[in-house]
């Protein structure tokens, strides 16, 4: 006798459509709500980001002008140099620029803190906690992190206080060069031999700036002890006279040279030393240029160089 067929309905139906129906309301609603409050977020964020950007360059920019402004006044009533104003005005750039990357750079970072935040708390995050706990945690965060927090207090200092600018020629003692970037925590370093160095700013003790207000290009030549020191006195002022008069290099030279007498003498040689101010960074291409032209001028007038002394050694 063939058995009863199985009654497979039951096994048809989805005991989960309503769940599943509530579920879909449940996400068309939060999307209809809390979703587009957070698209809403992040459009705004973007907005001020990028506003913020806009303002503090407006901003930093509006500063240099006013100062170069304020110099070109003071240079009219006291005749200042127009080199001067040209590298204070360049120095003002500098600085501005500097200080809006690192403005735009702290702006981005809290406006977007501020969004994760509000994000949070929409998708249902209790963000109190949170918040505790972030305040824990940065308290750990400072005492673990005293390095980082005193380079940062040292880059501020550096930035307000313009102490270096990206393209300054800077000896920071553990680093000597071009500098490129610059940050709240770090000043990176263009070495002469191409080497990037990276240099945390809590660890500057000093600074040597070769770009701020001007440079001296020191020339120290070894003259033999049989020269005329009036000859060379003479050839000295002629060549720096003319070297002051030539029209590439009167751009650079800010005084008259200074030439000094005498300096260290033996049976040997003597010395005598050039010092010529210039503007910040021309110093070496002026030193090169005032040899070759001492040199040159020497040779015509018969006056030599001292020659190099050689210790003698004992045979046993």
């Amino acid at each position: 006798m063939p058995e009863d067929p199985i009654d497979i309905g039951p096994l048809l139906a989805n005991p989960g459509t309503d769940e599943a129906l509530t579920l879909v309301d449940s996400l068309v609603g939060w999307l209809a709500s809390s979703g587009v409050l957070i698209v809403v977020i992040l459009i705004a964020a973007t907005l001020a980001s990028v506003a913020a950007s806009w303002l503090l360059r407006r901003f930093f920019r509006t500063m240099a002008d006013s100062g170069t402004k304020l110099s070109s006044v003071a240079g009219t009533v006291v005749k200042r140099d127009a080199r001067a104003q040209k590298a204070a005005q360049a120095r003002r750039e500098q600085r501005a620029e500097t200080l809006s990357s690192v403005a735009r750079n702290v702006a981005h970072l809290m406006i977007w803190a501020v969004a994760l935040v509000m994000i949070l708390d929409k998708i249902g995050v209790n963000i109190a906690p949170v918040i505790a706990s972030l305040g824990v945690i940065g308290l750990a965060a400072g005492i673990g992190a005293q390095t980082i927090i005193k380079d940062v207090v040292a880059g501020i200092v550096m930035l307000f206080e313009d102490i270096v600018a990206v393209g300054d020629y800077v000896d920071l003692e553990y680093a000597e060069g071009t500098v490129v970037g610059i940050n709240l925590r770090v000043t990176q370093v263009r070495g002469i031999d191409g080497v990037l160095w990276t240099v945390r700013n809590g660890e500057i003790i000093r600074v040597g700036n070769y770009s701020r207000g001007f440079s001296n290009a020191v020339v120290v030549l070894d003259i033999d002890a049989e020269a005329d020191d009036d000859a060379v006195t003479k050839v000295l002022r002629s060549v720096t006279l003319e070297l002051s008069k030539d029209e590439h290099w009167s751009e650079v030279i800010q005084s008259p040279a200074d030439i000094s007498g005498m300096l260290d003498m033996d049976g040997n040689r003597y010395q005598r030393r050039v010092i010529i101010q210039t503007a910040p960074g021309q110093q070496w291409a002026l030193e090169r240029e005032l040899r070759g032209r001492a040199r040159d001028a020497f040779a015509e007038a018969g006056i030599s160089f001292a020659l190099p002394r050689f210790s003698e050694t004992t045979q046993p």
